[in-house]
């Protein structure tokens, strides 16, 4: 091979790597001295100090500029140790930096890695080209709380509490081995696991707000699953579950917040075929299983404490089969026939057993205490539709069956063939058999908030038939809350013939119905009032709505309703000015915490931008703190959907103009902390909606901005991974990062 001119006379060719290589070696053939390799015929690309040949050896690494790539102390196996040093290049390089994400950090120019052992290290730190530190993502280096460990290193993760994370590291096999830790901005603790030697996990410990969570515990033939009391210190296991058999044996203990053991629970999975639940160490259900998705089950037994047969299940060849209740002395006590084509919950084998996530530690029955409840329950439903099926269908209620093809109506799931019956149970003096009409009805004719033709006919033979039963009336009390619940779907005004014709069918039964609406019984008379927004004439239900907002011998929770009443229909009317003129005057000399509120919320919705600094301030001092009008506001739910008061006033503020919102929105902001987890996100929603609808507000940050940054910060800090209000943060473009929120409100 020709010599390059730059390389020097005594430098030797190495064939196998294609390398020029400059150095001495001892007697031995150890290699000493300085040492020189040379990139291919270009550069110099690696310094080695030997000295004498003790180890440790300094070596360094170039760029083809020159300039140094790496450099780092190595053992006699020629692996490094103590402290390696990665720097970049401003000239073009094929010599790697750390292979990391902080490759595509502009400002992070030097990398260090202090290195236990052969491949293994556990810190790494991050430098611009002045040796200033920085942070894995090139801000400056954030302050270390005196918890955390001095080889842990800062990062923001997504959807993690994580600020600080430390371990140790096999750059050979590419995991983490040894122990691992993160802490969060104040330094507590968020995780600790333990690794072995190939990467494997052995143990795990999750923290919430610094406190032990959860821990799993690992080896080659199970895992034990532990979850503790929170704020009890030292730790206290709340229930521990194992893991064996590939899962196939799981066991769940139960504590007390002493640690006293309050019971245990286990199912066992002896075959695909062959299935065990046990209670406290004790045999409590079996199954015997088939391959015949259509009838699973064999047969079943489940056991008293004392051993005895408590139920059991023989399946027939036919697809039949029956369940038996016994007393302890194997006395038969009840059974339930099961049909070829019958429910297919009851051809389960475990189907009275508790569901597994339902165990807890307020548990108090046994699993036979619970086995037998559930088994009663089910007999109860047997003979409920053994009635259902024998009532005899009256005269005027068959002659508005018969108006209907229930071959072809529409329905939510195609259970048509049933429905005359359940119309027909509707009517029954027996409130088991119309409690289970009333539910295969709901089934069929509402989903999700969908409604289908078979609502709009099924509610209108409800009204037709009301006004027949003055003889019964419970049963035109119960007719009544089923239109009532029809008409507050939120979608029955969309087919308008449909709603048209329904509301025609209340003509017979309004006498009843306002009769119920002045009446002293304040449940029927709410129920009365909403059907006549819908199917009385409008001026008489006006005039009585009027009246009973004005009496005040009534709640406030009465006048309340009136009020949201008489404002849903002046909406649905057009009459926003007639609603303004009526509820602004009144709204200004009342004192009740509830009927201001109630204005208020129609005024702004009337009023939408125009509405009043003093209307707005309303709502805004109601969302910071809901208690004077939490209870009255819940019976508003037909007109609010939920009857979750944030949700109602963020959806009206959506109407109203920024300033006057942003004015008033520090309570709101103050309150966020003290309420639970769901609602955080319905404040989070009106906190942004004030204060960040526009992009720019992010480049104009005031006080009271800063303000909600910081909270959300905080916020974040203790609850990172909760999606729902990631989301929040996203549609406002908000990083949802407790670090990156105190950068953005000018803190580090």
């Amino acid at each position: 091979m020709q010599r390059p001119a730059h390389i020097p006379e005594n430098a030797v060719y190495n064939e196998q790597s294609a390398q020029w290589t400059l150095g001495a070696t001892n007697g031995d053939g150890q290699r000493i001295g300085h040492w020189k390799i040379w990139y291919g015929q270009e550069y110099l690309w690696m310094a080695i100090a030997y000295g004498d040949g003790t180890p440790p050896f300094r070596f360094q690494r170039f760029h083809p500029d020159g300039t140094l790539s790496e450099e780092a102390d190595m053992n006699g196996n020629d692996k490094f140790i103590g402290t390696v040093r990665h720097i970049k290049s401003d000239n073009p390089t094929i010599e790697p930096f750390t292979g990391g994400p902080a490759d595509k950090v502009a400002n992070i120019w030097i990398a260090e890695f202090d290195f236990l052992e052969e491949d293994i290290y556990n810190a790494q730190r991050f430098f611009d080209r002045h040796n200033n530190p920085l942070n894995i993502d090139g801000t400056p280096l954030s302050k270390r709380p005196a918890s955390v460990p001095a080889n842990a290193h800062f990062v923001r993760m997504p959807y993690s509490a994580t600020s600080w994370i430390g371990g140790t590291f096999n750059v050979r096999i590419m995991k983490c081995v040894g122990e691992y830790g993160e802490w969060d901005l104040n330094g507590d603790p968020v995780v600790k696991r333990l690794h072995g030697a190939s990467g494997e996990l052995i143990e795990e410990y999750k923290y919430d707000n610094g406190k032990l969570s959860n821990s799993r515990l690992y080896d080659k033939d199970s895992l034990v699953q532990s979850f503790y009391y929170r704020e009890i210190e030292p730790a206290v296991v709340k229930n521990r579950t194992v893991y064996r058999n590939n899962q196939n044996d799981v066991e769940s203990t139960y504590f007390d917040e002493t640690g006293k053991q309050l019971f245990s629970v286990r199912k066992e999975e002896i075959s695909k075929l062959h299935k065990r639940r046990y209670f406290n160490g004790q045999l409590v259900s079996e199954g015997t299983l088939t391959s015949d998705k259509e009838n699973p089950t064999a047969s079943a037994r489940y056991y008293y404490p004392n051993g005895a047969t408590l139920i059991d299940f023989i399946a027939n060849d036919d697809g039949t089969g029956t369940w038996r209740l016994y007393d302890v002395d194997g006395q038969q006590v009840q059974e339930i026939p099961i049909a070829a084509e019958g429910d297919y919950k009851l051809k389960k084998w475990d189907t009275f057993m508790p569901v597994w996530a339902d165990y807890s530690v307020k548990s108090t029955d046994t699993d036979s205490e619970a086995v037998t409840a559930q088994f009663k329950k089910a007999y109860k439903n047997y003979l409920t539709t053994q009635k259902l099926q024998a009532l005899e269908v009256p005269a005027p209620l068959q002659a508005e069956l018969e108006k209907i093809n229930w071959e072809t109506i529409d329905t939510s799931y195609g259970g048509n063939e049933g429905l005359p019956t359940a119309v027909n149970g509707m009517l029954s003096e027996d409130e088991d058999v119309a409690d289970m009409s009333n539910g295969q009805i709901w089934m069929q004719i509402e989903h999700q908030g969908s409604v289908y033709e078979s609502t709009y006919k099924i509610a209108g033979i409800m009204a037709r038939m009301l006004p027949l039963y003055n003889h019964l009336p419970i049963v035109q009390l119960r007719l009544g809350r089923f239109l009532f619940r029809v008409l507050r779907l939120y979608q029955i005004r969309e087919d308008e013939q449909l709603y048209t014709e329904l509301t025609s069918s209340f003509e017979q039964a309004l006498p009843h119905i306002i009769q119920w609406a002045t009446g002293p019984d304040w449940e029927t008379a709410r129920i009365a009032q909403y059907i006549l927004i819908h199917a009385g004439q409008k001026e008489a239900t006006e005039s009585l709505l009027m009246q009973e907002w004005q009496n005040t011998s009534y709640s406030a929770e009465r006048r309340g309703y009136a009020i949201f009443s008489l404002g849903t229909i002046y909406i649905i009317s057009g009459q926003n000015e007639q609603l303004v003129n009526v509820f602004s005057a009144a709204f200004i000399t009342e004192t009740n915490a509830f009927l201001r509120f109630a204005m208020a919320a129609h005024l702004v919705l009337a009023t939408g931008e125009a509405a009043q600094d003093s209307w707005l301030a309303e709502l805004l001092f109601v969302l910071a703190d809901d208690e004077p009008i939490y209870y009255d506001f819940g019976s508003m739910i037909p007109f609010t959907n939920d009857g979750d008061v944030q949700r109602y006033i963020i959806a009206l503020l959506g109407k109203a103009h920024p300033d006057t919102l942003e004015k008033n929105i520090e309570p709101v902001i103050e309150a966020l902390p003290t309420v639970n987890a769901l609602k955080k996100v319905t404040f989070f929603n009106a906190i942004f909606q004030v204060l960040f609808e526009d992009p720019s507000a992010l480049e104009d940050i005031t006080p009271i901005r800063k303000k909600a940054l910081l909270l959300a910060s905080e916020e974040v800090k203790k609850d990172p991974g909760f999606i729902n209000r990631k989301e929040v943060f996203d549609a406002y473009g908000l990083p949802h990062d407790a670090f990156a929120l105190r950068q953005l409100a000018g803190e580090r």
